[in-house]
């Protein structure tokens, strides 16, 4: 059962829709109109202090997706990664001696991948670099800096103007491949990314409705945020609930996502204010005590129906990988005990794509400089089309490939 409406009173500005916001200018699309999966490579970590998911896009094409995704029927198109260093750069934002930091980053991984990968990427990266003179640098050429306040008093977001940047040019590229038909496949990076993806495709589908998988709710606001870190508010963010309006955000349309077609699934780490919110709100929320209460199968469907109660509107599923329990997927920065399973997340993924209904899918927070290496030989039932590669990347691939309609018969 999810939580319900709490007594506690919120006021909320209306939804507006002024100026020359691309995001007003809604499309009505049908489903993908061709079977062909358009990945974009998101690798952007400035939502938060931690580098490495800016190596996941890498990851999983090395891990040998597109194969595997061309073996189920789908067409295949790839966007490649988006550089959002050069694009800082012309800008004057960032660092301009690290601009091509993301490039080496990568360089580097694809180095580990060819020495057999006995250690874990970060140990070989230290041990390599300290032999070699060529450690890892941050991928993202800023550092994260505390937040500043205005002369009022008012906070401000870490990084808000680079973030709006960069989450604009996800925006766009999502949007263009929305209304081309794809089905928008994007690989962050962290949770961020979201609120680029999404904006851009509820503005191809309007009606969209979207599943959300996490440990965490990511829907603190400016006002309720202990760290100011954006990876946890672009669901508040999308749902209207800032009172401020962010810098580097003029593209964005604050509220773009109605309440009733937001559903939750897998929380179990959640802060208090925003709890308090979520109470408050037309959010369906299912956490792990759903799940250990209705099992995994029935959760899905009460959330499907929670959103889409005519069976009829466009569905995006944004998995963060944090919300699979630590021991199936350690590669992640912000790892809680108590998440789902192996099955059960497959299951989310699987059930998601027999509503032939998903148009797009983020998955986000892999961290493969977290992930420890591969177990050793593949296991009976592992998919012969994948390269060997750490165990969250490979879960990665394996949930991709079931939101895209992979079954087991």
């Amino acid at each position: 059962r999810p939580l319900h409406r709490a007594s506690i009173h919120r006021a909320k500005r209306p939804l507006k829709m002024t100026g020359s916001n691309p995001m007003k200018r809604q499309r009505t699309a049908s489903l993908p109109a061709h079977r062909r999966v358009c990945f974009i490579g998101a690798p952007f970590c400035e939502g938060q202090n931690l580098d490495g998911t800016d190596l996941a896009p890498t990851a999983l094409r090395e891990a040998g997706i597109k194969q595997a995704v061309e073996k189920l029927g789908w067409q295949w198109e790839d966007k490649g990664d988006i550089d959002f260093a050069a694009h800082f750069g012309e800008r004057g934002m960032g660092d301009a001696q690290s601009l091509h930091d993301h490039h080496h980053s990568v360089a580097l991984y694809r180095a580990w991948l060819q020495s057999g990968m006995r250690d874990n990427f970060s140990t070989w990266v230290q041990r390599f670099g300290q032999e070699n003179g060529a450690m890892r640098r941050s991928a993202s050429g800023k550092n994260l800096v505390a937040a500043a306040a205005h002369a009022d008093g008012q906070r401000e977001v870490v990084n808000s103007e680079l973030i709006g940047e960069g989450l604009k040019l996800i925006y766009e590229t999502a949007d263009h491949a929305a209304s081309s038909g794809s089905f928008v496949l994007t690989v962050g990076g962290d949770h961020s990314i979201a609120a680029g993806t999404i904006a851009a495709m509820q503005r191809t589908y309007p009606s969209l409705g979207v599943i959300w998988v996490d440990a965490h709710a990511d829907a603190n606001t400016p006002d309720t945020s202990p760290s100011m870190h954006y990876h946890g508010m672009p669901a508040a963010h999308l749902l209207g609930w800032f009172e401020q309006t962010l810098k580097g955000f003029d593209w964005f349309t604050p509220g773009c996502l109605s309440e009733n077609r937001l559903a939750y699934i897998g929380l179990r780490d959640i802060d208090k204010e925003e709890a308090a919110m979520l109470k408050e709100s037309n959010v369906a929320v299912f956490t792990m005590r759903d799940i250990d209460k209705h099992g995994i199968a029935k959760v899905i469907e009460m959330a499907i129906a929670a959103i889409d109660p005519n069976s009829n509107r466009p569905l995006h599923l944004s998995l963060d990988i944090d919300a699979v329990d630590p021991h199936f997927a350690p590669g992640t920065g912000t790892c809680a005990r108590g998440g789902l399973t192996y099955r059960e997340i497959h299951y989310v993924c699987e059930e998601m794509a027999l509503t032939n209904r998903l148009v797009g899918m983020d998955l986000v927070e892999v961290n493969p400089s977290l992930d420890p290496p591969p177990a050793g030989a593949a296991m009976h039932g592992d998919d012969p089309n994948l390269h060997p590669a750490s165990p969250t990347v490979q879960l990665g691939v394996e949930l991709s490939l079931s939101a895209l309609g992979k079954t087991i018969l």
